[in-house]
């Protein structure tokens, strides 16, 4: 089945909206305006393992190191297991989430009750859907498909560090690059032909990865890419005939020849 048109122009909009309404912010807000519930979940003070994780954010690497600090010592660090929810469907959007091991799907569910994965994020990735839209809520749940890592910081305490001009030039960056893994992600799913749409994913986690393989269920591969998860099946194995991937133990998929597999994502 083809993907709805409408899901991708939703997620462009949400980045539109997020650039939007941070040059409201840092213009003219002059006022900014919870703890970890989950019993699968055990916090402490970020400060206490010694790191700056901050360092990990692409938009606040470039903060003071005092400004920096400051914020680590507000962040908690957390560990959930696999299968929790660092949030749900509908929640509000407080804070950012700054992973430092594990891997974390951002996912809903169609009328029809099939599961629709719009993020995959791994250690050294940053969660801040909506943390700059007021009011927002998340369109979708946040759950760890591993137990996860992380450092969780305040939106409150975010927004005060936001006013700061250099930062602000980098959230701009940022969001432009969020903008365009937007449009290519909708580029990925107008793609037709199920083959070829599954070749420009395999090299896009790829490349993500900075590794020649993909660690991925075959479910969340098929939600990813809004196809079924026996087509998925099929059309890997038709990969492995061809000498172009390999299984690697329980879920890898390693890719062994990049540029035919280019090739096929480019001619789908």
């Amino acid at each position: 089945m083809p993907p709805r048109r409408s899901a991708v122009i939703s997620e462009k909009a949400g980045n539109l909206t997020q650039i939007n309404v941070f040059f409201a912010f840092i213009g003219y807000n002059e006022g900014a305006k919870d703890g970890c519930e989950d019993m699968a979940c055990a916090s402490e003070k970020c400060a206490r393992c010694g790191q700056l994780c901050t360092e990990k954010v692409d938009f606040l690497a470039g903060l003071p190191e005092d400004k920096q600090r400051r914020l680590t010592e507000l962040a908690t660090r957390e560990k959930r297991s696999k299968g929790s929810a660092l949030f749900r469907q509908g929640d509000p959007v407080d804070a950012i989430y700054i992973l430092h091991s594990g891997r974390v799907k951002l996912s809903a569910y169609d009328p029809d009750g099939r599961e629709r994965i719009s993020g995959l994020y791994s250690g050294g990735d940053t969660l801040w859907e909506g943390v700059l839209v007021e009011d927002s809520r998340y369109p979708c749940a946040g759950i760890c498909m591993t137990d996860v890592d992380l450092c969780r910081l305040d939106r409150r305490a975010l927004e005060a560090q936001l006013r700061d001009p250099a930062i602000a030039l980098r959230v701009i960056g940022f969001l432009s690059k969020r903008l365009r893994d937007a449009h290519a992600r909708g580029n990925l799913l107008a793609i037709t032909d199920p083959l070829a749409r599954l070749c420009g994913f395999l090299l896009e986690r790829s490349r993500k990865a900075a590794s020649d393989t993909v660690t991925l269920r075959l479910e969340d591969i098929a939600a990813s890419i809004s196809l079924r998860p026996e087509t998925v099946s099929r059309k890997l194995r038709e990969l492995e005939k061809r000498g172009l991937t390999e299984r690697v133990g329980q879920s890898g998929i390693r890719i062994i020849d990049i540029n035919e597999l280019r090739t096929l994502s480019e001619n789908g």
